[in-house]
């Protein structure tokens, strides 16, 4: 029987990126986080004082999905607001996020290593380029 989607590049990245997220959302545990609420928190992490909508930008979720993920994130402990320059309230990590992100970053790192682990170091950098030229 032939899969008429083999020959898809888009097929492929699906079943890619479904390997990874198995694997990071294995490594989350107990935690109960989603992918998306993780990628929050590191951008946070690196940008401590962030707007929402420039998190949003940088990771590419639209407003109304943004909402929800901080919501959560708020309800957890593990952001706290700030008051900005304006009208601006910027997001920073509470003592709780700040624990939480040694686990987040391990489990994001075993997804990344298990694609690695597939195709060799020199095929993830080359993967990695590739994918970063079109999103």
């Amino acid at each position: 029987m032939r899969n008429p989607l083999e020959d898809f590049v888009g097929f492929h990245l699906v079943r890619t990126a479904n390997m990874g997220l198995r694997v990071v959302n294995e490594a989350y545990g107990d935690l109960g986080v989603r992918h998306p609420d993780a990628a929050v928190m590191m951008v946070i992490d690196a940008n401590p004082g962030i707007t929402q909508s420039s998190i949003g930008r940088m990771l590419k979720i639209q407003r109304s999905n943004m909402v929800p993920i901080i919501g959560r994130l708020t309800e957890r402990g593990w952001i706290e607001r700030e008051q900005g320059k304006g009208k601006m309230i910027g997001i920073s990590l509470s003592p709780a996020g700040i624990e939480a992100m040694d686990l987040l970053r391990a489990a994001s790192q075993a997804g990344e290593d298990a694609i690695a682990a597939k195709i060799g170091p020199e095929g993830y950098a080359a993967l990695h380029e590739l994918l970063r030229r079109i999103g």
